[in-house]
């Protein structure tokens, strides 16, 4: 195995994220892990979220189920796909990791567009939307924990605060081993790192917008910043991966590759970012059988999985057992 020294302008930024996804996965498999897959624990969870208990399920019409079909399909073609890159360390090539943000968002991306097709929302047309929709559900509580996190206000004034994560106040450095014990704090600090970096592009906008005379510039008062933070959505996990897939496409894929020490080291990304992913995937699943039923979900999975010719410990093939004995203990067969 070939080992290196990280290249020092990508090193710090890369071990930071490093640290937020494994121990987002860890909190993730700790509690939905001990289920025959973390897809069936992922639904389980959802499945005895209280919220989900209110939701009235209706038929959907051949448009609707046409949609969520396309959709499902799409973010499960993709999750296999990112599962793939990283399941056979013999095979793992770590520049992998420029694009895996971009597979995992788009593996979510098309699930939150079939969960508003059973929902019988309006289906985002961008991704602004599909993150708006998302983050409504957030905050209604309708998503169980670690999903059920948000942000708001401006971190820049002080003025944010949290939902659905209770931070201790204590600091966590970016670079400490991920623990249990601070894995809220940590998640809380990811957030509102996201929501930071967000509102500073919006700030560097308004900035530049109409500048006084004889100045490049405006500048922006505290109660300007709150005002323009004031407009902007609650920052979730959605807008966390959101985030890692315009790092990646737009910003600097460099950093998930020459960041890492090594192809042991960028794999530990990897692997961390697919249980994230997969366990997303699967929340959007189970809030979206809250609306359907099982039954479908399971027809879907099921004529995929047979279409592709996955076997039954892929990262499909999990998803597609569990629906299916969902559907068996509605049906008693």
């Amino acid at each position: 195995m070939l080992l290196r020294f990280p290249d020092p302008e990508y090193a710090e930024a890369f071990r930071a994220y490093v640290n937020y996804f494994e121990d987002l996965a860890g909190s993730i498999g700790g509690l939905y892990g001990m289920a025959p897959s973390l897809a069936a624990g992922v639904h389980d969870g959802v499945a005895d979220h209280p919220p989900t208990w209110r939701v009235q399920r209706r038929p959907l019409n051949r448009d609707r189920a046409q949609g969520l079909d396309t959709a499902f399909r799409k973010s499960w073609s993709t999750l296999r796909r990112l599962d793939r890159e990283v399941e056979d360390p013999d095979l793992f090539d770590e520049e992998a990791n420029a694009w895996l943000p971009s597979q995992a968002y788009y593996a979510i991306y098309h699930a939150i567009l079939g969960f508003a097709a059973a929902s019988r929302q309006a289906i985002p047309r961008d991704h602004a939307a599909a993150l708006k929709l998302a983050g409504k559900e957030v905050v209604r509580g309708s998503l169980p924990t670690p999903w059920d996190a948000w942000c708001e206000g401006c971190p820049q004034t002080g003025s944010h605060q949290f939902g659905g994560v209770i931070p201790s106040g204590e600091a966590v450095h970016v670079l400490s081993s991920p623990d249990p014990w601070s894995s809220d704090d940590r998640l809380a600090m990811f957030l509102r790192t996201t929501r930071r970096k967000e509102l500073e592009r919006r700030f560097a906008v308004e900035r530049n917008r109409k500048p006084k005379p004889g100045r490049t510039r405006r500048n922006l008062s505290a109660s300007d910043k709150e005002r323009i933070a004031g407009t902007m959505a609650p920052t979730t996990l959605f807008d966390v991966l959101w985030r890692m897939r315009k790092k990646a496409h737009y910003e600097d894929a460099d950093t998930f590759v020459l960041g890492a020490a090594g192809e042991l080291d960028a794999r530990r990304f990897g692997q961390a970012l697919v249980i994230v992913t997969d366990a997303t995937v699967a929340v959007l699943e189970g809030i979206t059988a809250a609306y359907i039923g099982p039954d479908l979900l399971a027809d879907l999975a099921e004529a995929y999985v047979t279409k592709i010719s996955a076997d039954a410990d892929s990262a499909v093939g999990r998803r597609a057992t569990s629906w299916d004995e969902r559907r068996r203990s509605t049906t008693g067969s």
